[in-house]
């Protein structure tokens, strides 16, 4: 089934099942590795985006929750110059990423 939705803003169609976790169309299908996988069942927040500005586990939501809602991963933090959001520097210097979140 054909799934669109805003990622990061841009918008993405992916055809998956639609009960497929979020978190693996990002990770699968759309090559966005920042979001972790942890332990899923939406516990330890690794997997977490933002879904329409709200914090939400991707570990648990199926990508039919999302048709047409806007997405914002890790890696759609950084500014269009290419900096790095504070929350992305601050995973680098605390080398956060080394223990799955």
């Amino acid at each position: 089934m054909s799934t669109s939705l805003w990622i990061n803003g841009e918008q993405q169609t992916v055809d998956v099942d639609p009960s497929k976790p979020l978190l693996w169309v990002l990770r699968e299908q759309l090559a966005l590795t920042g979001t972790k996988f942890g332990c899923g069942i939406a516990q330890c927040g690794a997997c977490t985006v933002h879904i329409d500005g709200q914090a939400m586990r991707s570990c648990v939501t199926p990508i039919s929750r999302v048709e047409g809602r806007q997405v914002t991963t890790i890696e759609g933090l950084r500014s269009d110059d290419g900096e790095l959001h504070p929350l992305q520097q601050a995973w680098i210097e605390h080398q956060v990423p080394q223990c799955g979140y």
